[in-house]
């Protein structure tokens, strides 16, 4: 009988720990439920480096930076072969 006092002991204290209710989640902001966008991802690129075969440097930007700078440069070249040159931004 007193093998099963210190099983009965353990049995009866976690029973009540498990019994308790637990606190609900804290409600999440809106920033935390909107879906990221997925513009904002960083993507990275190893390019090569102009006049060198061998050296390339990795380039990391947002999936909306390499978006404009493809535009900047689809524009750049209409421009050149529209014959209108190309005057260089800051």
């Amino acid at each position: 009988m007193l093998r099963y006092v210190p099983l009965a002991v353990l049995v009866a204290a976690a029973v009540p720990a498990t019994a308790q209710p637990t606190a609900p989640p804290p409600p999440q902001t809106a920033n935390a439920r909107a879906k990221p966008n997925p513009l904002d991802k960083v993507v990275c690129k190893t390019e090569e480096v102009i006049g060198s075969r061998l050296n390339s440097q990795r380039v990391c930007m947002t999936v909306r930076e390499w978006q404009d700078q493809a535009d900047d440069s689809r524009q750049a070249l209409e421009k050149i072969q529209q014959g209108q040159g190309v005057v260089p931004s800051g």
